[in-house]
């Protein structure tokens, strides 16, 4: 899919747009760089940091709950906005935890035959749509954030985290695909963790009952066919701690399609705790394990 560019939207005649934000630092990031292309952003926040949020955009926003769709509509509506974006982690769980729901909420959770997040998120963009509200790709106001190929770390990958990588980079990259989560832990040739509904986090957390703070590797990914307009792949400073908290030492993302929080902080941890970190992708995994297996390799 062809994501605009930040040049795109400043030539555009968009001068306002609806900020969906959810947990983390990417709706600060999108905030920024709108208002750096003289784009007003109104909040609508789903995540504990409305403060930040309203102190950014200079505007109060409301605080939305996810199962009061007709609400937040309403409220869309009224600020008559016809661009929207969608940035932070919103959690899935919480339709398993006693949500309140509206009228529409419990519509699309009866149509709908599966919940998984391309699903949902595709089912909300289709209302949006049908309320003159275009949804944008969040990465048109992320590029800064997107790093290409390269080794972030001053520690190198050994041949068997080479093969960790790859071997969990074509696993992540199927699991993508069935739109199960973006991240898996693997260990010494063995799948030891695979995200789901819980999120990274917690995936990281469950890894220790098996690597034993012995090593291992997050590998992080898009799926095959991301829509740009949610749910890109993040990593941040908090992504290492939580690994190092649990013994992994190698992060693996894929260029050029994950979102880098915080970079020089991440590289000064990384080396910091001799950790590994490294932008890649499936082809150039398997060239480097090519070249260690080439008879001629030193």
């Amino acid at each position: 899919m062809m994501v605009p560019n930040t040049q795109d939207f400043r030539q555009s005649s968009i001068t306002k747009i609806a900020l969906v934000a959810g947990e983390g630092e990417l709706p600060c990031h999108v905030a920024r760089n709108a208002q750096i292309q003289g784009i007003q952003v109104i909040p609508f926040m789903v995540g504990k940091r409305a403060r930040d949020l309203q102190e950014l955009c200079k505007h109060s926003g409301y605080v939305i709950s996810p199962g009061l769709l007709r609400q937040t509509f309403q409220y869309l509506t009224e600020e008559r906005v016809s661009h929207l974006v969608f940035a932070g982690k919103v959690n899935k769980w919480i339709l398993l935890r006693n949500p309140r729901l509206d009228d529409l909420a419990k519509e699309a959770l009866s149509r709908l035959l599966r919940l998984n997040d391309d699903a949902v998120m595709l089912w909300i963009i289709e209302q949006l749509a049908a309320l003159g509200i275009t949804v944008l790709p969040q990465s048109a106001f992320l590029q800064n954030l997107f790093i290409p190929e390269a080794l972030l770390s001053k520690r190198q990958p050994d041949a068997l985290q080479l093969r960790d990588a790859f071997y969990g980079f074509e696993i992540a990259s199927e699991m993508g695909r069935l739109d199960i989560g973006q991240s898996i832990i693997v260990h010494q040739g063995m799948i030891i963790a695979v995200e789901a509904i819980e999120g990274t986090d917690e995936c990281i957390k469950r890894s220790a009952n098996w690597t034993r703070k012995k090593g291992g590797a997050l590998v992080k990914v898009a799926k095959p066919e991301q829509d740009q307009r949610f749910d890109i792949p993040t990593v941040g400073l908090r992504t290492l701690k939580r690994m190092r908290q649990v013994g992994l030492d190698t992060l693996i993302t894929e260029a050029n399609r994950t979102l880098f929080l915080e970079l020089e902080a991440m590289k000064d941890y990384v080396n910091k705790y001799q950790m590994i970190l490294m932008s890649t992708s499936l082809e150039s995994l398997e060239r480097q394990l090519q070249m260690l297996s080439s008879p001629n390799a030193v």
